[in-house]
């Protein structure tokens, strides 16, 4: 019953964020993001009690999950512009799925130099869950060791006004140009390989790395090419007021967590 229990809190909570975002700046084209998100929630949630079933029908006895470390509290300080926390919890005896939200003020745009992109102050969120397998047989039972598995995340940024920095012009001046607001959906599917270490009776560590593909929807009213030319990322669709662009995302996670 609880894995059924998280599901519909899971649910419930990214409705909530939905309909806050939806009522400041969402566009009716743009609900279809937390469509996909809400879709995919439960799949993700499936597979680990698809695994559940599974063991226990091979050992046949009650799924061990040692109680003193099956859920965590995590920190990503490592993450640069964001403040991101995490939970996870174990679903099986080598199964375990983490929730992780973000406040995200700082973001990037293409720049000169290739490897040293432009940054910029946002405002935005971000949602990603993830399922990890552990294949230590000496841990069983608990989130520690190596594990691997599937990510998946949303993310929304508000850019400060004028984030092309275009000039200050008057609008009676023939070379006056009005472009809206910069803001930007983005969803992400990755796979990750990481090993979480255990400190001491309950502080921990992970170190892990992730490679994925994200997909963007960038829109800012009349910026039509600057889209294109600022948004990092391979554009595949685009119009006078967004494009749409896709980007591959290779992650380096530390997160320092508290398991109880």
């Amino acid at each position: 019953m609880d894995f059924y229990l998280q599901i519909v809190v899971l649910t419930k909570i990214l409705l909530t964020l939905s309909h806050i975002f939806t009522q400041s700046v969402f566009m009716k084209k743009e609900k279809w993001i937390f469509c996909l998100l809400l879709l995919v929630l439960p799949c993700t949630m499936v597979l680990a009690q698809d695994q559940d079933d599974e063991e226990e029908t091979s050992y046949g006895k009650e799924i061990y999950i040692e109680r003193d470390h099956d859920r965590h509290l995590k920190l990503y300080p490592l993450h640069a512009g964001e403040i991101h926390l995490g939970y996870e919890k174990m679903r099986a005896a080598r199964v375990s799925n983490e929730v992780d939200v973000a406040y995200v003020y700082r973001s990037y745009l293409k720049s000169d130099d290739f490897f040293l992109p432009e940054e910029k102050k946002v405002k935005g969120m971000s949602v990603r869950l993830s399922q990890r397998h552990f294949t230590s047989k000496k841990r069983r039972g608990t989130p520690f060791g190596f594990f691997h598995g599937p990510m998946f995340g949303y993310r929304y940024l508000a850019f400060e006004d004028n984030a092309f920095e275009l000039p200050e012009l008057s609008p009676s001046d023939p070379d006056y140009r009005y472009v809206g607001q910069l803001t930007q959906h983005s969803i992400d599917l990755s796979y990750q390989l990481g090993w979480q270490f255990k400190l001491s009776r309950h502080f921990t560590t992970e170190l892990s790395l992730a490679m994925g593909a994200r997909a963007k929807y960038a829109k800012a009213v009349g910026a039509a090419e600057l889209l294109g030319e600022n948004i990092i990322g391979h554009v595949f669709k685009e119009d006078d007021n967004s494009a749409m662009l896709i980007t591959p995302v290779p992650q380096l996670k530390f997160a320092v967590g508290y398991s109880f």
